[in-house]
């Protein structure tokens, strides 16, 4: 255990959630040897229960550290290598090289939490997180409820994955020092995800213009999830859902399940650290731009946030100078790669069908790296400015595909100069909130 520099706290970090996230942080800070607890508002049987399937490449394993799984383990779904994306009319399908293991989330969310609590992190379920404990104006621990009232339990940092809900984040103070907005329908993409037993193999497909796509559950061909994601509300999801019957007739399968959920699809907030505090997860809205996934994406953060929270933790100093170079090192790896993708797709989804079935007759957005949240911008807008002259592509298109790619090159400078220290992020934040606004929603 690391000399503590700070005593009569119960603990070194307190965990708002024990899904992923939170047990992935978890497990970093207590092979450091740091005294961690999580509290987990559901039941161990519940845990990892939004969702059935996610995915990750084969490669993650070993760069995040976390629990491979072999053929036949129960958290192990399948393991796919060929994916498409697919024209609106099906004419055009372009063949992507992928890695992807799918896993059972609850199965392997038990594994995470098995490799965090092997290190010597503490879990606590049924703990339902009700404030703040605070002494000196700053974060010292919480209050939760379980079946026996109301606990109180101190930390030197608390640290919130409590997902979508961010019930931490949310529950800051006014001018804490990390922002407290609460997703609404506009913020998210609203899931739902069919799962069907076909009665012929299908391939793996991704399709950009309902924004949906076909993918397994299982490693038989014929058992896929038909999916879709729709910002705003379930009812735009079931309208792209009667469109995609022309391509997979309710007679050519044998429906399983269905499942809702939702996932943030909104820029996170400007700074993920305030004194004593650290968000991450859904909670910080930590998701890719073009698929909305979420566990690797929050696990980079975490891995840049865990030597700056040890040294901190060492230091006796958990302020928000002391954790700033938790935002600062984001935005180099991969905060301002995601803005830029962002403000690109936000504008470039008003595109029509037929506009998406010559992009594809082209090679134009596809191929650019969008299966990694990257696009080479101004060769894209090239090949569209290219499209508009020959009269492929509207000018409407074009000019919102330009302001997208000239608003995300923005956001990508203006992000990679994040502020060295909190003194620098009114300004900041300012002229960020002026570019996304420009940039507006995704309906």
């Amino acid at each position: 255990m690391p000399e503590l520099k700070n005593s009569g706290f119960d603990y070194d970090i307190i965990i708002i959630g024990a899904a992923t996230s939170g047990s992935y942080f978890a497990k970093k800070m207590a092979e450091k040897g740091f005294k961690v607890v999580m509290l987990e508002e559901k039941d161990e049987t519940k845990l990892g229960t939004k969702m059935d399937i996610f995915h990750v490449s084969e490669s993650d394993f070993k760069k995040f550290d976390i629990p491979s799984v072999r053929d036949g383990d129960p958290s192990k779904a399948f393991h796919f290598t060929d994916n498409h994306y697919s024209s609106p009319s099906d004419k055009y399908m372009i063949k992507q090289r992928s890695d992807v293991v799918g896993l059972h989330l609850p199965e392997y969310t038990a594994l995470m939490l098995k490799a965090a609590l092997m290190k010597g992190a503490e879990v606590v379920f049924n703990a339902r997180f009700q404030s703040f404990i605070f002494k000196n104006g700053k974060i010292s621990g919480v209050e939760y409820s379980n079946g026996d009232g109301v606990k109180k339990i101190t930390s030197r940092v608390v640290i919130d994955c409590s997902g979508i809900a961010a019930v931490g984040r949310c529950s800051l103070p006014d001018g804490y020092g990390v922002e407290t907005f609460r997703l609404k329908n506009e913020d998210m993409f609203f899931v739902i995800l069919r799962y069907c037993e076909f009665k012929e193999p299908q391939v793996n497909t991704f399709r950009f213009d309902t924004k949906s796509w076909c993918a397994p559950y299982a490693a038989e061909s014929n058992k896929k999830i038909i999916g879709i994601g729709a910002v705003g509300g379930y009812d735009k999801a079931k309208e792209g859902l009667k469109k995609l019957d022309a391509f997979y007739p309710p007679e050519s399968y044998e429906l399983k399940k269905t499942e809702l959920g939702t996932t943030p699809n909104c820029r996170p907030p400007y700074s993920f650290v305030a004194d004593g505090f650290i968000v991450s997860g859904d909670a910080a809205c930590l998701t890719k731009p073009d698929c909305g996934e979420g566990v690797t994406s929050s696990m980079v953060m975490i891995d840049i946030s865990v030597p700056i929270l040890e040294k901190a933790l060492k230091n006796g100093d958990c302020s928000a100078a002391s954790l700033w170079d938790i935002n600062r090192q984001y935005n180099l790896k991969q905060g301002a790669e995601f803005a830029m993708t962002r403000a690109f797709l936000t504008k470039a989804v008003r595109v029509k069908d037929e506009e998406i079935e010559y992009c594809f007759k082209k090679g134009i957005i596809f191929n650019d790296g969008l299966s990694e949240g990257k696009i080479n911008i101004p060769k894209t807008v090239a090949k569209l400015s290219a499209a508009v002259i020959k009269g492929h592509i509207s000018l409407t298109t074009i000019t919102s595909a330009i302001s997208g790619a000239a608003l995300g090159m923005k956001l990508k400078k203006h992000y990679l100069s994040f502020p060295s220290s909190p003194d620098g992020l009114s300004k900041w934040s300012q002229k960020a909130d002026v570019l996304w606004k420009k940039v507006g929603k995704m309906i």
